[in-house]
C-alpha cells in the first residue's frame, strides 16, 4: 500500500478525532438508518415540486441504482482492493450500535474496536459506494436546484469524509469515487432531460 495512503488514513482515524465525531461519522455512514427521512425528503418533491421535482426524484432513483448496483458493484468485482480494516493492524473501525429498526440506530451509543489482517479477504474498497452515490444524487440535485445542490454537495463531503473515519475506505478511494458520481449523476440528468425534450418537448 502506498505510504501516504496509510499515513493519511492513519490521522483521520486515530489521530484527529472527537467524541463528537465518533458518534457523527458512524451516523453519516449508516445510511439506511437515514432511508425513513430520504423518502420523505423524496415524497415531498413529488407532491410538492411540480415538473422539476418529479424530475429530481426521477434522475435520483436512476443515477442511484447505475452507480450503486451497476458501476460501483462491477468495479468492486473486478479490481478486489481489500479495505484498510482487513489489511492493517490497528485501524480503528467505528459504527453505531444496534437497533430495529434501522434508523434507532441513529440513538445508539457508537462501538470502536481495532482491526486485524485478514489475508483471506476479497476486497471490495475501491470505489466507495456511499461516496459515488452521494455525490450523484448532490450532481442531480444541484443541476435543478442551485442552491439546495450546494448542501447536498456538503453532505456528501462529510459522507466521503466518514468513510476514511469509520475505517472503511482508504484515501485513494474517495477521489476517483467523488468523480465517478458525479460524472454519473450528470450523464444520467442530461440524458433523461433529452429524452423528455424529444419526447414530450419540455421537461
Amino acid at each position: 500500500m502506498i505510504s501516504w495512503d496509510i499515513f493519511i488514513l492513519h490521522q483521520i482515524n486515530r489521530e484527529w478525532t472527537h467524541p463528537l465525531l465518533d458518534w457523527l461519522m458512524p451516523a453519516l455512514s449508516a445510511i439506511n438508518a437515514w432511508l425513513p427521512l430520504l423518502i420523505l425528503v423524496l415524497l415531498l418533491l413529488l407532491w410538492h415540486g411540480g415538473k422539476r421535482g418529479r424530475m429530481t426524484v426521477l434522475c435520483c432513483i436512476v443515477a442511484l441504482c447505475l452507480g450503486d448496483a451497476v458501476v460501483s458493484n462491477t468495479i468492486k468485482k473486478v479490481v478486489g482492493r481489500v479495505r484498510p480494516r482487513d489489511a492493517i493492524e490497528n485501524v480503528m473501525i467505528r459504527d453505531l450500535g444496534k437497533g430495529h429498526p434501522e434508523f434507532m440506530r441513529l440513538f445508539t451509543a457508537p462501538t470502536n474496536r481495532l482491526s486485524f489482517p485478514r489475508g483471506d479477504v476479497r476486497g471490495s474498497s475501491f470505489p466507495s459506494s456511499h461516496t459515488v452515490n452521494m455525490f450523484a444524487a448532490a450532481t442531480v440535485v444541484a443541476l435543478f436546484y442551485r442552491r439546495a445542490g450546494i448542501g447536498v454537495y456538503f453532505l456528501a463531503i462529510l459522507v466521503a469524509y466518514s468513510r476514511l473515519y469509520v475505517g472503511a475506505h482508504w484515501p485513494s478511494d474517495i477521489v476517483p469515487s467523488i468523480g465517478i458520481g458525479i460524472l454519473i449523476g450528470w450523464a444520467v440528468t442530461r440524458l433523461i432531460q433529452r429524452l423528455c425534450l424529444r419526447r414530450f418537448g419540455a421537461f
